[in-house]
């Protein structure tokens, strides 16, 4: 029936009639070359039908290995378990509570949650430090404690896609002498910026009524503000939750946790205080871990 109305049409409509139509869903069907790159640039995924594409990262230089064991519709909380076991760690993001809404319990026992939406799609990060990649993961389905860490099987893992994390800033370093660096880093923000690792370890409190732990969560630079030393006048000072900073000196004790790493603590008030840990990296000391969680 077509190409006997394609027949009875002129030359020219003849040739934008008969012309087969491409398909919406076709990956190759880019309409334009922004698109094109665009396509050209995406990550090795594992597509899911879902209501609304989601958002994926940037394509990373080289897949890890571990992703040969992932396929679509896996359980995420096998998914989950084999990240944390080969030394990932779940990436926070401070907006967890404001993107998820109401109580957001999900940011508490799952630390890897970005977004989660009341139809049951969620967004989750993971980190690798030393390889300098991060994974994001697309899931769908309750995301209870039990189907996520607890080992159940009925939230699916819908798509994931790797990306590099940012590499250090190519910074003049402040000083090779640790005290004095440690000066310098306490006294301006962006050059503790600088030298803070693309991502900081933190251990965090977690506190799930059963009982209250230490749990570690790696965060960007860009959203750790952990830090809460500042260094004014030829002293340190500590720096409160508003910004504050305390007149009084603030003792700072470091100790050598090998010939690249150096442990800073403080304490006040008998039972407060903090720890940083700074390691001899590419040239230069650098913030990577804030190992102490808060006091209940």
């Amino acid at each position: 029936m077509r190409d006997r109305i394609c027949l009875l049409l002129l030359p020219l409509v003849l040739l934008a009639a008969c012309k087969p139509a491409t398909s919406a869903v076709e990956p190759a069907a880019a309409p334009a070359p922004a698109a094109a790159t665009a396509a050209a640039t995406a990550p090795t995924i594992a597509q899911a039908a879902a209501p609304a594409a989601p958002t994926v990262p940037a394509k990373a230089s080289a897949e890890p290995d571990i992703a040969k064991g992932f396929s679509k519709d896996m359980a995420y909380a096998d998914l989950r378990k084999r990240l944390i076991g080969a030394g990932w760690l779940p990436l926070r993001d401070p907006k967890c509570w404001d993107n998820v809404g109401g109580e957001a319990e999900v940011c508490n026992y799952l630390p890897e949650t970005e977004s989660c939406s009341a139809d049951g799609f969620c967004k989750m990060w993971f980190a690798n430090r030393e390889l300098g990649v991060r994974i994001q993961v697309g899931t769908y389905g309750p995301y209870d404690r039990k189907n996520t860490v607890g080992g159940g099987v009925a939230t699916k893992v819908r798509f994931w896609g790797f990306r590099d994390l940012d590499k250090p800033a190519a910074a003049a370093c402040p000083s090779r002498d640790f005290d004095q660096f440690l000066s310098k880093f306490a006294a301006d923000k962006n050059l503790a910026r600088e030298f803070t690792a693309p991502v900081v370890k933190v251990a965090e409190l977690l506190s799930d009524g059963e009982s209250d732990r230490a749990q570690p969560v790696y965060m960007l630079a860009s959203s750790y503000n952990g830090f809460n030393v500042q260094y004014k006048d030829g002293a340190f000072h500590y720096v409160d939750g508003q910004g504050a900073v305390d007149a009084a000196r603030l003792r700072l004790d470091v100790s050598k946790e090998g010939a690249d790493k150096r442990l800073v603590r403080y304490a006040m008030n008998m039972s407060e205080g903090n720890s940083y840990l700074f390691e001899d990296s590419n040239g230069c000391w650098r913030l990577t871990e804030d190992p102490e969680a808060p006091a209940p």
